[in-house]
């Protein structure tokens, strides 16, 4: 774990005021959204050695969004299209293609990616219908988009996840009833993720490839959840909450056992966060050079060398932000 985290500003597209990053890789690529001219949000990647490039839309689109990044470069996002009234399709974005319409389950509907691994594997959720139930999807270049169903006595389903094995984790829902967290593989199918004591929602949000699971789960108290740890037998184990808060939740887990995720630390001031089994959970924020300007709202992917990327604002801008390990002199 590092003493401290050297921070970079991966600032905004041209013209742009503000930007949020959601995925990385492990060669340090990073994907998210940016603000463009006119206000609408253009998918971007950033390279170390490349400044934040426009993924552009799909044909006729106002804007897009990049979520996740494979480790040879392929983006998964979503995007608006001409004459979609508003509804987005999901995508996937490489140098040489450009960008690709992934389609939707079912006729004109919506849907979004929402991860990528490095076997070009994408998942996200599409709509059912118009105005209709969301179902999470798995979609591959062989086989095209497939659903993954729902767990018994829910309706809807979306992704969060997908490990280079083909686990994917997500949430299913119902109206009324608490979420529940699933895993997915193709040979165990749809399985539901548990509680911690006392609670009865859950939603696994990161999986690493060891199957090591992370998201939040209730323990009786809906309103405060807090950031979960479920380990390969599927125990689940709190990862603890910020000084001064009452709640977190955990959004990604690196192979070496690393969580990052945000939670509060003051009512409803959100910090980022980063848990090891050695450190336990702690303020990103305390992590930083003293006086860098940055507040650090919250993290969102790790990658094996343990960069992390989230948003922050600096100097009273929301920026997104790329932290990488360094051990104090």
């Amino acid at each position: 774990m590092a003493d401290y985290y050297i921070v970079t500003d991966l600032g905004t597209l041209p013209s742009g005021a503000t930007s949020n990053a959601y995925g990385i890789n492990d060669t340090g690529q990073v994907v998210g959204s940016s603000q463009v001219a006119g206000g609408n949000s253009h998918a971007f990647l950033w390279t170390p050695t490349t400044p934040m490039q426009d993924l552009g839309t799909l044909p006729g689109g106002s804007g897009s969004q990049a979520s996740g990044i494979s480790v040879c470069g392929l983006v998964a996002g979503q995007s608006d299209l001409a004459g979609s009234g508003g509804k987005t399709h999901a995508v996937v974005w490489s140098s040489a293609g450009g960008m690709q319409d992934l389609g939707t389950l079912a006729g004109d509907n919506g849907s979004a990616a929402v991860a990528i691994n490095a076997c070009g594997q994408v998942v996200g959720n599409s709509s059912l219908s118009a105005g209709g139930n969301l179902h999470a999807f798995i979609w591959s270049k062989a086989a095209g988009m497939v659903g993954l169903g729902v767990l018994p006595g829910f309706t809807d389903s979306g992704a969060h996840d997908i490990n280079n094995l083909g686990q994917v984790v997500g949430y299913c829902a119902l109206a009324g009833v608490a979420n529940r967290g699933f895993s997915w593989s193709s040979a165990a199918g749809m399985q539901p993720v548990g509680t911690l004591p006392g609670g009865i929602g859950s939603d696994a949000v990161g999986i690493n490839d060891l199957g090591e699971i992370v998201g939040t789960s209730d323990s009786g108290n809906a309103n405060n959840p807090h950031a979960v740890l479920w380990n390969r037998a599927g125990v689940a184990q709190d990862l603890g909450i910020l000084a001064g808060g009452n709640w977190s939740g955990a959004f990604a887990i690196n192979v070496l056992g690393t969580v990052v995720g945000n939670g509060n630390c003051s009512g409803s001031v959100s910090h980022a966060f980063v848990w090891s089994a050695k450190n336990g959970m702690r303020d990103l924020n305390a992590l930083i050079p003293a006086n860098s300007g940055w507040e650090l709202q919250g993290a969102v992917a790790i990658n094996v060398a343990g960069q992390i990327v989230g948003v922050g604002t600096v100097n009273g801008a929301q920026h997104a932000v790329l932290l990488t390990p360094h051990c104090a002199p």
